[in-house]
């Protein structure tokens, strides 16, 4: 059977490359993403080899997420794990993010995606994250050390001056040593920027405190038993891991880190697989219908069904192994493609050669196979139920099976969708988005099933345009010939333009509700200061800009981590009078007096999650530890203040970060933006990432984004175009394969060449239509649903972008024509007489 299926596979090689392109495009994502990843992650983590110390012992972070100040500890609690028998030495230690290290141009030095840590240097060699590689320990604020990564690529030597921006500062410090990469810790391969203990914690904490200990052990000590007297000695307010789980941690964090990649890539590889999948079921529908007389024959000569349905199953075989081997090398390809692209943009990697696992090789193979054989085995299990006599009949055809189970299951499912879909409705927020983004799910599957009733009488409408010439009738009753085929051409497109068009409208709906929300928010400010990446800078940056001539005022806001429960929620620390003007903040209930008085205010869906209303009270925690807080007042959706609000001195007082996140600037009567602005980041050049910007830039910056995902959906809308294409012009050509006696009877009584690819275009045009309109009508109106339950979630604004969308159905018109002309121009090709003469 299996050598049944190769010689058909090789006497029809034209028909099942479409097939493996399919498959080749989705595994090619698949082995990209993984390659790159695998590839990446082990050049960064052949950096380290596990924890110098053997048993580290950090403080328990109670927020247990990112947080704007790191969880620390006195040296009290230094001084008693050295105390613990069998404790030989215990280093106090200090690692800090959110530094930034300045190349020689000002700008800041390549990352390689990964965090910038400031830390202390080591008083201990026994415990020592790095080592000295070349100079001498740093000593002042005017000293510091690098690690030889950041050094090499900024090109940094021994006795150079070096910018760098701390959580509290930007100061310039002479290079007084390199140092190895850390070798264990969340900064494992990660640029580092070390000072002297003291100096460290001026700059980077502000306070007195560290983040880790390592500890060395006396001779002979077992490290869980001396981990677990650590334990027992200092209490449920650390975390003590030995050397081997540091190194475990460590791995896990860089594979975290770099999942992002993998997530986009394997996004566009199940678009492509699963779009493939509607192209290779039908191409094996229209296979089997067409060799009918030759499946029967078999069955007629003494093959068994199953062994019938197992030379189809061959064929899907050789396309997997083929579009899998074949996509695992192109993968292979698109590692090393955007590896070299980093490269390109000076992003460097540093040097491992390509990963490619055994995991990789066999992932690619059981889904290209699997997902091959999936969609050609009801196909086969049709051909395996072909009759022996009908080998004997000259018009053989497949029975066509009754609609009716599709029917029942098909509006099954689209009635549980509209159960769904009205449950969706009345929630709100995430959960009701999640609700309606299934039933959009199970709409789709639904009118999949149910698509063939329709799509006769939908293809009429759509062509009655085109009025009624011979070419246009013909392709037009060519398209309601097969519904089934029709309708499963046309649902892949369907399928890829519902997802583009429902993204399309849920950014655009995002960009104008952040537009319209900032707008309303921003009151008097005529200058706003951040970041591009919204990352927090020292309070050094407002305190420049207070001095700039023509500056009234400048208002602080302040962000930080936390919980309520176990829910993680953000706090915002404003100063005096930021409410009253730089951001305006409109209130459902309350007031703005009970800030003064150390009490809060809660955004209306954080207060409605958290079930707590004005008067309430409730328990915040902080990497501090938990503080109990009064409900001011409850305000109006706002972008600015989608936050827990408090005055700077309560933020303080529980823990917020000492950095600042924003900043509102109001200038003095008479002063400009324009005026102003330049002086202002003439003052802050020490801060090349600081950004200065009136209230119009500040809004067209905060749709950067969402730009960035309209970007994505550009991409995925290509990659859906080019697999339509395929389906499309597959069932073209296996149907010029299949009509080739009628295209010759056609020819034969006067029809020219070009009324005959008018024909084909009309029939895929009459595809490309049906697909894109019922895709743009369950994308748009999905969307709009999703708009209106996430209304007080920062979706405000619907907008539906209906020139975008346009376009879009003219380009699925414009992709009908194209995928007619390769089946065109071969139909116009057929010799007429041996067509009339074909079977």
């Amino acid at each position: 059977m299996l050598k049944l299926g190769l010689r058909s596979v090789l006497a029809h090689r034209l028909r099942f490359v479409l097939c493996t392109v399919a498959v080749l495009l989705g595994i090619s994502f698949t082995a990209g993403a993984m390659v790159f990843t695998d590839t990446l992650a082990a050049a960064l983590k052949k950096n380290f080899s596990g924890s110098a110390a053997a048993i580290t012992v950090t403080p328990v972070d109670p927020v247990g997420i990112r947080s704007g100040r790191p969880a620390t500890f006195t040296s009290d609690v230094v001084e008693r794990i050295a105390a613990v028998p069998g404790v030989a030495g215990a280093d106090p230690e200090l690692l800090v993010r959110d530094v930034q290290i300045l190349a020689p141009d000002g700008e800041p030095t390549e990352t390689l995606g990964l965090p910038t840590y400031g830390g202390a240097w080591p008083r201990d060699a026994r415990t020592a994250p790095f080592r000295l590689l070349e100079g001498r320990p740093p000593w002042g604020e005017s000293q510091l050390a690098l690690d030889q990564q950041t050094a090499s690529r900024a090109g940094y030597g021994i006795g150079d001056q070096v910018r760098v921006i701390t959580p509290n500062k930007a100061i310039t410090a002479e290079l007084m040593a390199i140092t190895s990469p850390t070798v264990s810790g969340p900064a494992a391969g990660a640029p580092l920027v070390t000072f002297d203990p003291a100096t460290a914690q001026r700059l980077l904490l502000g306070d007195p405190g560290w983040t880790s200990v390592g500890v060395a052990l006396t001779e002979g000590s077992d490290p869980s038993a001396v981990s677990q007297a650590i334990s027992k000695a200092i209490g449920d307010s650390v975390k003590v891991r030995t050397a081997a789980q540091v190194e475990a941690d460590g791995e896990n964090a860089l594979d975290d880190t770099f999942g992002g990649y993998n997530t986009v890539l394997m996004l566009f590889a199940g678009i492509a697989l699963f779009v493939g999948a509607f192209l290779i079921v039908n191409t094996f529908a229209m296979l089997v219908a067409q060799r009918s007389r030759e499946l029967a024959m078999l069955r007629a000569i003494g093959a068994s069904r199953g062994q019938v349905t197992a030379t189809v199953l061959a064929e899907a075989l050789v396309i997997g192994v083929l579009g899998s081997t074949l996509g695992l090398l192109l993968g292979i390809g698109v590692a090393a493609g955007i590896r070299f692209l980093y490269e390109w943009v000076d992003l460097a990697i540093p040097e491992s050669p390509l990963q490619v696992s055994a995991a990789t090789i066999i992932a690619c193979y059981l889904i290209g196979i699997g997902v091959t054989a999936a969609s050609a085995f009801p196909a086969a299990r049709r051909a395996g139920k072909l009759p022996p006599m009908a080998a004997l009949r000259d018009d053989v055809a497949l029975p066509e099976r009754s609609m009716l189970v599709r029917l029942v299951i098909g509006g099954f499912m689209l009635l549980m969708a509209l159960m769904l879909y009205l449950i969706g409705l009345q929630a709100s927020g995430l959960p009701g988005a999640v609700l309606l983004g299934f039933a959009a799910a199970i709409t789709l599957l639904g009118m999949v099933m149910t698509s063939p009733l329709v799509s006769r009488y939908a293809v009429r409408a759509l062509l009655l345009p085109f009025g009624r010439r011979a070419a246009v009738t013909l392709g037009r009753r060519n398209a309601e010939r097969n519904p089934r085929r029709t309708s499963a051409t046309a649902s892949a497109l369907m399928i890829s333009v519902a997802l583009i068009s429902g993204l399309i409208v849920i950014a655009a709906s995002a960009k104008a509700s952040i537009e319209q929300s900032i707008s309303d928010a921003i009151g008097t400010s005529d200058l706003v200061v951040s970041t591009d990446g919204q990352d927090p800078f020292s309070p050094e940056v407002a305190d420049r800009i207070t001095k700039v001539a023509g500056v009234e005022s400048v208002h602080r806001v302040r962000r930080q981590q936390a919980k309520v429960g176990d829910t993680p929620v953000q706090v915002s620390g404003v100063s005096d009078g930021t409410l009253a003007g730089p951001v305006t903040g409109k209130l459902d209930s309350g007031s703005l007096d009970g800030l003064g008085k150390g009490q809060a205010l809660l955004p209306r869906t954080m207060a409605k999650t958290l079930k707590l209303s004005t008067g309430k009270s409730f328990e915040l925690t902080t990497t501090t530890g938990k503080h109990r807080l009064t409900v001011a007042g409850i305000l109006a959706p706002n972008r600015q203040l989608n936050a827990i609000v408090l005055s700077l001195p309560t933020y303080d007082a529980v823990g917020g970060a000492p950095t600042d996140d924003l900043l509102y600037v109001d200038l003095a009567p008479g002063s400009t933006a324009a005026q102003v602005g330049p002086a202002v980041l003439a003052g802050l050049k020490d801060y090349p990432t600081i950004r200065v910007r009136d209230q119009q830039a500040y809004v067209d910056s905060a749709r950067g984004p969402v730009n960035v995902l309209l970007g994505v959906i550009g991409m995925l809308l290509g990659l859906a175009i080019l697999i339509a294409i395929l389906g499309i012009v597959n069932t073209l050509a296996l149907g010029v394969i299949e009509r080739t006696r009628e295209i010759g009877l056609l020819r034969a009584i006067g029809m020219d060449r070009p009324q005959l690819s008018r024909m084909l275009r009309v029939e895929s045009i009459a595809i490309t239509l049906l697909g894109a309109l019922l895709g743009l009508a369950v994308g748009v109106v999905f969307a709009a649903s999703v708009q209106k339950v996430m209304v007080d979630d920062g979706l405000s604004v619907l907008d539906i972008p209906v020139l975008q969308l346009a376009i879009a159905v003219l380009a699925a018109g414009v992709v009908g024509v194209l995928a007619a002309v390769w089946p065109s121009r071969r139909a116009a090709r057929l010799d007429v007489l041996q067509a009339i003469a074909a079977e």
